[in-house]
C-alpha cells in the first residue's frame, strides 16, 4: 500500500487525528439517541468520518486516532481498531469537550492514548466532506515543509456577503499555483465573522500542524466553555491569534510561522441539517467523491435483496435503494432520494429530495443501548401509501402522513416526533 508517505520516506512521521467529539447541537434530534454527527451516512451508508480514514490509509498514514464524546460507543463499534479500513485506531474519550486544541493535544501528547513519536500532524474536522483527497494532502505537506509552517491550514472561498458568517484569512503576498491548491502563503490576519474582512477566505478546518508546537501550545491550555477566565482551548478564537501576537494574555515561547493554502475544490462543512441533504445531492451528482458499497446503475445505486418492478415504479433519477429495501409498485423515487438498508415504500408514495437512515441502534439518556435488530417491532422503516416525503431527514419509524421540510424522529417506544428541519434548540453549542 505504502501511498506518498512511503514514496517520500517519511511513513511513521506522520499522524492523522481526527476531531469528533463535538456535540452537534444544531444537529438534533438526530444526535440526541441516534449518531454523533461524524457518523452521519453519506449516500445511506458511509459515515462522513470514514472518509478521512480512507485518505489516511491511501497517504500510507495508518496512525489514526479520533476523539470522542457524545454517542461514543456507535464509532467504536463502526471503526473497531481500524483493520478493515487498513488502519490502526485509536481513542480519546471526553466526557465534555475540550475544544479543538485540547481534543488534539490528547490525540497527540498522550491523553489515554500512546503518545505519538512522530512530527507532523494532520487534523480534519469529522463533520467536512471534501475531495481534498490523497494527493492534495500530499501537496499540503510538501507545500507545509517547504515553508517552515508550524501549522498550515486549507482555506476556501467563500460569497463575499457571507463572510460575517466564517473565519476568514488574511494571506501576505501569496505565491500562486495551479491545479486545486490555487496559491500559498503566510497568515497575516485572522478575522472571526468579521462582514468587512479584505478577505473572502474561510478556515476550511483541515490542519496540518507540527507536534513541537503542539508541546509549546499544550502547557498553556485551559478548559474549554463559557465563563474561563483567558481562555485557551480553540484554534480560531484562540492560538491563531496568539499565533499572530494578538491575544493579550499568551505568549508563546517563540514565533511560529502560520500558512494558508486555497483550494478552489469541493468543500462542505456540514453545520446544519440541509447541509447534509445538500451534501448528499452533490455526492449523487458525482461532485463528493464517496465509493458506496451498492451496484452503481443509470439512474443511481442498488443494494442487494431489493424488492422492486422496475417497470412498475417510477424512478427520477439520481437515487439510491440500499439493502434489503421493498418498494412497491406505484411508488415514485427520487429526484435525490436516499433509502438506506431496510425500508418499505407502499404504492403511490413519493420520495424525493430526501436522506432515510437505515436502523441505528438507540442509545437511552443514560448510555445504555438498544440495538438496530431489537428497534424493528417499534420502527417498522415504513412509509405508507400515498405519503409524500420531501426536503427531509429520517431516522425511521411509520411515516403515514405528508412530510416538507421536516427532521422526523424515533423515540424508544416507537413515537415518532417531527421537527422543521431548521429546528435549532436553545442554548450554547460545541
Amino acid at each position: 500500500m505504502g501511498g506518498w508517505t512511503q514514496r517520500s520516506g517519511v511513513e511513521g512521521a506522520l499522524k492523522g487525528a481526527i476531531l469528533a467529539a463535538g456535540l452537534g447541537r444544531r444537529m438534533e434530534p438526530l444526535t440526541n439517541h441516534h449518531l454523533p454527527k461524524p457518523m452521519f451516512p453519506l449516500g445511506g451508508k458511509v459515515p462522513m468520518a470514514e472518509l478521512w480514514v480512507r485518505r489516511f490509509v491511501e497517504s500510507g498514514i495508518t496512525d489514526v486516532s479520533m476523539n470522542l464524546c457524545v454517542l461514543s460507543d456507535s464509532i467504536r463499534r463502526h471503526f473497531g481498531d481500524g483493520a478493515d479500513l487498513g488502519a490502526s485506531i485509536s481513542y480519546v474519550e471526553e466526557q465534555t469537550p475540550s475544544g479543538t486544541l485540547g481534543g488534539v493535544c490528547k490525540q497527540v501528547l498522550g491523553g489515554g492514548i500512546p503518545r505519538f513519536e512522530g512530527s507532523t500532524v494532520i487534523v480534519p474536522s469529522g463533520d467536512i466532506v471534501t475531495n481534498f483527497g490523497a494527493a492534495l494532502l500530499e501537496e499540503m505537506y510538501d507545500l507545509h515543509r517547504r515553508a517552515g509552517a508550524a501549522f498550515s491550514m486549507v482555506l476556501v472561498p467563500v460569497p463575499w456577503e457571507r463572510r460575517k458568517d466564517f473565519g476568514t484569512v488574511v494571506l501576505d503576498a501569496p505565491e500562486s499555483r495551479s491545479g486545486e491548491i490555487s496559491s500559498s502563503g503566510r497568515i497575516v490576519d485572522f478575522r472571526e465573522k468579521d462582514p468587512d474582512s479584505p478577505s473572502n477566505l474561510n478556515n476550511a478546518s483541515i490542519y496540518m500542524m507540527e507536534v513541537e508546537l503542539l508541546e509549546a501550545l499544550d502547557p498553556l491550555r485551559t478548559e474549554s466553555g463559557v465563563g474561563v477566565d483567558d481562555p485557551f482551548y480553540d484554534f480560531g478564537k484562540h492560538v491563531f491569534p496568539a499565533m499572530l501576537g494578538r491575544l493579550p494574555h499568551v505568549t508563546l515561547p517563540r514565533d511560529f510561522l502560520l500558512w494558508g493554502m486555497q483550494y478552489d475544490g469541493e468543500w462542505l462543512d456540514v453545520g446544519q441539517k440541509r447541509d447534509y441533504l445538500r451534501v448528499n445531492e452533490k455526492l449523487l451528482d458525482g461532485e463528493i467523491d464517496v465509493r458506496l458499497p451498492y451496484e452503481q446503475t443509470p439512474w443511481g445505486f442498488l443494494g442487494e435483496d431489493v424488492s422492486i418492478d422496475p417497470d412498475q415504479v417510477t424512478i427520477q433519477p439520481p437515487v439510491v435503494i440500499g439493502d434489503g429495501c421493498v418498494i412497491e409498485d406505484g411508488a415514485t423515487l427520487g429526484p435525490y432520494a436516499i433509502l438506506g438498508d431496510g425500508w418499505t415504500v407502499e404504492k403511490r408514495a413519493r420520495i424525493r429530495n430526501s436522506v432515510l437512515w437505515r436502523r441505528y441502534p438507540y442509545f437511552r439518556d443514560d448510555g445504555s443501548e438498544i440495538p438496530a435488530d431489537d428497534r424493528a417491532g417499534v420502527d417498522p422503516h415504513r412509509v405508507a401509501a400515498g405519503v409524500t416525503v420531501e426536503e427531509s431527514i429520517i431516522v425511521g419509524g411509520l411515516l403515514d402522513r405528508d412530510l416538507a421540510a421536516t427532521t422526523v424522529d424515533v423515540g424508544e417506544d416507537g413515537r415518532v416526533d417531527v421537527l422543521p428541519i431548521d429546528y435549532v434548540p436553545e442554548g450554547p453549542r460545541a
